[in-house]
């Protein structure tokens, strides 16, 4: 039987909700181990998820989750009241991907299927919909539905309790024309609303799930828009006064105001979320921080706006309607558990039951299952349940000003053992237009765990504070963004938290770049690097990855990177490899995608060239970054072995005595 905690209960006529007390329960595991907790093992982080989603049903009848069901991931249904299982429904030859409920009884799921000569599933667009009770499977659109489809189908929304909105694109066209269609979800009949004018494009749709905007890229890596206005059929193009990095969410009800996520006025071009009438072309800024973006809206079954999150060092609610229920709900939970996250997974239609998700860095998330009338909290499951109860490192955020002033955010994540100074990781994000978050990452644990402190920069060129801070690295990546990497390195030196004599570099895609090109910018930091899954020539970039295969590809790559072949040239390891005089490890997947494996070839046969001594660990069929857990594990032994080596304290001194 599932536990159970009261949280909060005392109701006043208006409604509030006045919190009691603060739980006191362990989250991780709800029991009090006899004995102190051991770190986990490497298969313990590398495993798979148990559980990935989780789902209740509009009426609170039924929970579905996703399960290892005969080594493929299949769709459980439960019963809430018992969480007795009602049905598993697999597939023989695929996988269940991301699932929602429709109505009370039917759910509506994505499938994906392992890629030839590849590890890791993807999606082939195939949308397929079954009962809670395993009755009526039905595929519904892609290639094994009954009218096949060639083309991949990505669910939009819920038109009504038979029918969903998709929107198509075909297969083999580059950036092709996507479509918006209405599928029955027991027939699988199929009508198209909608038709885009804009090639690679996404529709948003409005309350009535209606599509009538579309937002897109052009050849010049521009975004491009067009809307059709309500009772219209007619598309028009607009333009919008907002930065490059614009999102429409949708539309305000009953009207033709748009609600967007975009930088509007401000010389940091923070993004905020705004109203914009197309008709008049006026922006009404709706919420806006001082330096950190809004990263999306929460809205409700009417469509209406409760709050916005942000995320400076931490996830924030920033409630915008103070009496709306769900705010009230966010605010309570969030005020019981204020060193995790709470997201509000999925709810019933009446507003009276709620999955819920808590995790931190030190947390794995699990799912709880919250009754707002009796103000009780019950647990469901862990997503990772190898790894409760072992003791992890703790992650803070933290700023420092860079050589210029420009002031960096990031993370820190100590050892839950022993006492600083520590030999120290810096673990550069890929991207690099993409940022840290303070969240659980088995990749960062199973570096804190093992005795390393651990750093993470939001260094220039990241998003998340601004446009023109991730404008910033265009240009720069093997420069102004290494330095503040640097920066960032030689705080944490200052701070007392790092041994300057033992500090390595390690990071994945932008950041295994990072790894081999931040000691040629300050050489003798750094004691070993190792490139994961790294860019290591800025020129191969053009002609290799999936980079190159949109049409706006070349535009992206001639905005980000130096537009001087001197200076890309300047800005890759691969061509400096005589000047990296420290201890370095490519690891690569050869079915890479992203950075291709022409990079790890180029930078071995440069150092090689070079004369340089370096380990190596590639594996077959692994794309952008390692899928199996064996291959997950032999990494993290593989690393550890490393930096041991290189980063211990003797090898401090031998370096000392140099």
């Amino acid at each position: 039987m599932a536990s159970e905690h009261v949280i909060a209960r005392d109701w006043c006529k208006n409604g509030r909700m006045a919190l009691i007390y603060a739980l006191s329960f362990v989250l991780s595991a709800q029991v009090l181990a006899e004995d102190a907790p051991s770190v986990p093992t490497y298969e313990q982080l590398a495993a798979k998820p148990e559980f990935r989603q989780a789902e209740i049903s509009p009426d609170g009848k039924y929970l579905a989750v996703d399960v290892v069901h005969e080594e493929r991931r299949a769709l459980a249904v439960l019963a809430t009241e018992d969480l007795e299982v009602i049905k598993v429904s697999g597939f023989y030859d695929a996988e269940v991907g991301a699932f929602g409920w429709v109505n009370d009884e039917r759910i509506v799921m994505t499938i994906v299927r392992k890629r030839y000569g590849r590890e890791a599933p993807g999606s082939y667009g195939e949308i397929y919909a079954v009962n809670a009770d395993g009755s009526a499977p039905k595929y519904l659109y892609g290639i094994n539905a009954d009218e096949p489809a060639m083309a991949y189908g990505d669910v939009l929304g819920i038109i009504d309790d038979r029918h969903i909105l998709i929107q198509s694109y075909p297969y083999g066209v580059k950036d092709g024309i996507p479509e918006a269609l209405k599928v029955n979800i027991y027939s699988g009949r199929i009508s198209r609303e909608a038709r885009s004018r804009l090639r690679g494009a996404a529709f948003v749709a409005d309350e009535d799930m209606a599509p009538r905007f579309v937002q897109g890229i052009d050849d010049d890596n521009e975004q491009v828009f067009s809307y059709r206005p309500r009772e219209s059929r007619d598309w028009q193009d607009l333009e919008m006064p907002f930065g490059d990095r614009a999102q429409v969410l949708g539309f305000e009800p009953g009207s033709d105001v748009l609600r967007v996520i975009g930088s509007y006025k401000g010389d940091k071009a923070i993004r905020g979320l705004y109203h914009f009438d197309p008709a008049s072309g006026k922006a009404e800024q709706v919420y806006a921080a001082a330096d950190t973006d809004v990263e999306w809206a929460y809205t409700d079954d009417d469509d209406a706006v409760y709050g916005v999150q942000i995320n400076r060092h931490y996830p924030e609610f920033v409630p915008l309607n103070k009496d709306h229920p769900l705010t009230k709900i966010k605010l309570a939970l969030q005020s019981n558990f204020p060193s995790h996250n709470v997201s509000l997974v999925s709810k019933t239609d009446d507003n009276q039951q709620f999955v819920i998700s808590l995790s931190a860095p030190n947390d794995p998330p699990s799912f709880y299952l919250f009754n707002r009338e009796s103000g009780s909290l019950r647990f469901l499951m862990h997503v990772f349940p190898e790894v409760e109860g072992k003791l992890l490192a703790q992650t803070d955020g933290i700023s420092f000003a860079a050589r210029d002033g420009q002031i960096i955010h990031g993370y820190l994540t100590t050892p839950p053992n022993g006492e600083a100074p520590f030999p120290m990781i810096v673990h550069p994000h890929g991207g690099p237009h993409a940022r840290d978050s303070w969240r659980y990452d088995s990749y960062v644990q199973s570096m804190a765990t093992r005795g390393y402190a651990v750093l993470q920069v939001n260094f220039r060129g990241s998003t998340g504070f601004g446009d023109a801070f991730m404008e910033a690295g265009y240009g720069e990546w093997g420069r102004v963004t290494q330095q503040d990497i640097v920066d960032g390195t030689r705080w944490a030196i200052a701070d007392g938290v790092a041994d300057p004599a033992r500090i390595g570099i390690y990071g994945a895609s932008f950041g295994g770049y990072s790894a081999f090109q931040a000691p040629l910018v300050a050489p003798g930091l750094f004691r070993a690097a190792i490139g994961y899954v790294g860019v290591y020539d800025l020129d191969l970039l053009y002609t290799s990855g999936d980079i190159t295969t949109t049409r706006w590809g070349g535009a992206y790559l001639d905005t980000t990177l130096p537009s001087d072949p001197k200076e890309r040239e300047a800005q890759s390891p691969a061509r400096r490899a005589d000047e990296l005089n420290l201890p370095l490890f490519i690891v690569h997947g050869k079915d890479d995608f992203r950075a291709a494996y022409e990079h790890a070839e180029v930078m071995r046969d440069a150092l090689e060239e070079a004369g340089k001594s370096f380990e190596w660990l590639v594996k077959d069929k692994e794309e952008h970054g390692f899928y199996t857990a064996e291959n997950t594990v032999e990494l993290f032994e593989r690393v550890e072995a490393f930096f041991n080596q290189h980063l211990s304290a003797t090898a401090a001194e031998d370096w000392s005595l140099e």
